[in-house]
C-alpha cells in the first residue's frame, strides 16, 4: 500500500504564477498561436522604430561630422542584433512551451533547423493536440479571453490572407489558359 505523500503516484504541484516567458510550463494551440502573433507584433514594431530612427539620422547626415555617423551606424547595427536576439529567444521560448504542451522535450525544437522536416514540425505543432491533463511538464495551462480573440484573429487574417492570394492569382491569370511567348509576340506584333 503507497502513503499518500508518493511521489510516483501524485500530481505535480501547481505553480503559483505561470510566467509565460518562461521554459517551464505549456501552452496550448491557442495560446501558441496568440503569444507568436503577439511576439511577431512586437518584433514588427521594434524594427519600425528602429529603422525610422536610422532614417531620420541619415536624413540629417549632410550636416554631420562623418565619425559620428559611423558611430551612429554601429549603435544601429546593435541595436537591430539586440531586436534579433531577443526574438529568437522569446520565440524559442513559445515554441518550447508548446512542445511541452504535446509532453515532448523542449529539444525537439532543434528540428526545425532542419530544411524540409522543420515544415512537418510546424505542422505538428500548430495541428497536434496537447495533452489534456497532466504531463510530464506540469498541468495544462488555462488559455486566456486575450489569447482566444488574438488566436482566433490571426486564423481569420491567415486564411483571408490566402484567399487573397489565390483570388489576385486568378485575376493576373485572367481566365486563360497561359500562352506560349510565341502567341505572345504575335499579339503584340500588332500594335507596334
Amino acid at each position: 500500500m503507497t502513503s499518500p505523500e508518493s511521489p510516483y503516484f501524485s500530481p505535480p504541484d501547481l505553480p503559483l504564477a505561470d510566467h509565460p516567458l518562461s521554459m517551464k510550463g505549456r501552452f496550448g494551440r491557442l495560446s501558441f498561436i496568440a503569444w507568436s502573433a503577439f511576439l511577431h507584433f512586437i518584433f514588427l514594431c521594434c524594427t519600425f522604430a528602429l529603422g525610422l530612427s536610422i532614417d531620420i539620422v541619415n536624413i540629417a547626415t549632410p550636416s554631420m561630422d562623418p565619425n559620428w555617423l559611423i558611430s551612429l551606424q554601429g549603435l544601429g547595427s546593435i541595436g537591430v542584433l539586440l531586436i534579433v536576439l531577443a526574438y529568437l529567444y522569446f520565440a524559442l521560448v513559445v515554441t518550447v512551451r508548446r512542445f511541452h504542451d504535446l509532453n515532448r522535450s523542449g529539444w525537439w525544437a532543434l528540428l526545425l533547423l532542419l530544411p524540409l522536416v522543420n515544415i512537418f514540425v510546424w505542422l505538428y505543432i500548430i495541428f497536434g493536440s496537447g495533452d489534456r491533463g497532466i504531463n510530464h511538464y506540469g498541468p495544462a495551462r488555462i488559455t486566456l479571453f486575450w489569447e482566444k480573440v488574438l488566436a482566433w484573429l490571426m486564423i481569420i487574417l491567415t486564411l483571408l490572407s490566402l484567399l487573397a492570394s489565390l483570388a489576385l492569382f486568378g485575376y493576373m491569370s485572367g481566365g486563360e489558359q497561359p500562352q506560349t511567348p510565341a502567341e505572345m509576340m504575335q499579339k503584340t506584333t500588332k500594335y507596334f
